[in-house]
């Protein structure tokens, strides 16, 4: 996450070219690897258990590293090794920038000190955003005042890195009374406390989600497109549905519904976090304990 941060400010400031960022990403890319596949490669899970886990944390609001531990698989200390071993992202980007000779490490780090500066980030903040640790990096854009809803939206991110992409960037949340959009994919939560999440984008922005979400190439947002971003949503609210479950909370899950063209309208302010995914913007919206419309 922290190229895509990083990597648009240094674009945006003319230091490198767009063409540029991209082969250092492409280059960045092809270095990184997924824990599942270092434990195998050096010996400490089979292949059939790193299957295993990763399907577990499709069900689970864990880290492929956490349910290891958990199913006895793997000690902590051999997390952190393979952690280590799979490298910083900060350092795997700067690594790229510098070995194709786009920038020295000198005009990385002042580049980097404006970038604080021009953000307002605080040093914490710089690095979360370094860490590319999605939990560290959520509270910097994304105000979490609201009562059982910050919850929601913090997995409802989360699972988008974990089912989606890693490569996302966050924006500054705001609120809002009011919303229109192009297309919106959306579910209720009702019972001890009431919850509305969607996704929504002007136009064909959903895609970002339904495609990755279904493993399918979709052009257009037909009822197959709408109906994968149904189900990833589903998928979400359930594991918060779950965990709330564990606390005595209980929440029924209406059927996701899909519209277009309408205007979403709320009694008092929706938090609206807008997440861009592969270089296109969706929001995400949430409501909690108030009633909402769509006209």
């Amino acid at each position: 996450m922290f190229e895509q941060y990083f990597g648009n400010y240094i674009v945006e400031k003319n230091l490198i070219s767009q063409a540029q960022l991209d082969s250092v990403m492409a280059n960045q890319h092809a270095l990184t690897t997924k824990l599942g596949l270092i434990a195998v490669s050096e010996k400490l899970l089979t292949a059939k258990q790193a299957e295993e886990l990763n399907e577990l944390q499709k069900q689970m609001d864990k880290r492929f590293g956490d349910i290891a531990v958990e199913k006895g698989y793997l000690l902590k200390e051999e997390v952190n090794y393979l952690l280590n071993l799979q490298g910083s992202p900060y350092v795997k980007f700067v690594q790229a920038l510098t070995d194709s000779g786009f920038m020295t490490i000198g005009e990385v780090e002042e580049a980097l000190e404006n970038f604080k500066k021009d953000n307002g980030f605080s040093d914490t903040d710089l690095e979360a955003i370094k860490s590319g640790d999605i939990d560290r990096i959520i509270p910097i854009f994304v105000d979490l005042d609201i009562p059982f809803g910050s919850e929601c939206v913090s997995l409802a991110i989360r699972n988008i890195v974990r089912f989606i992409s890693n490569k996302i960037m966050l924006k500054k949340s705001y609120k809002a009374r009011t919303y229109s959009f192009g297309n919106l994919a959306c579910q209720q939560l009702i019972g001890d406390n009431d919850i509305f999440l969607g996704f929504a984008g002007q136009d064909k922005e959903l895609l970002t989600i339904a495609g990755p979400y279904a493993r399918e190439a979709f052009t257009e947002m037909d009822d197959d497109a709408f109906d994968a971003v149904c189900e990833f949503i589903n998928c979400s609210n359930g594991l918060y549905a779950s965990k709330l479950s564990h606390e005595n909370i209980n929440l029924d899950m209406t059927p996701p519904v899909y519209y277009s063209g309408k205007t979403i309208v709320a009694k008092d302010d929706m938090l609206i976090v807008p997440v861009v995914i592969n270089g296109k913007q969706t929001d995400l919206l949430v409501a909690a304990n108030q009633k909402v419309q769509i006209n």
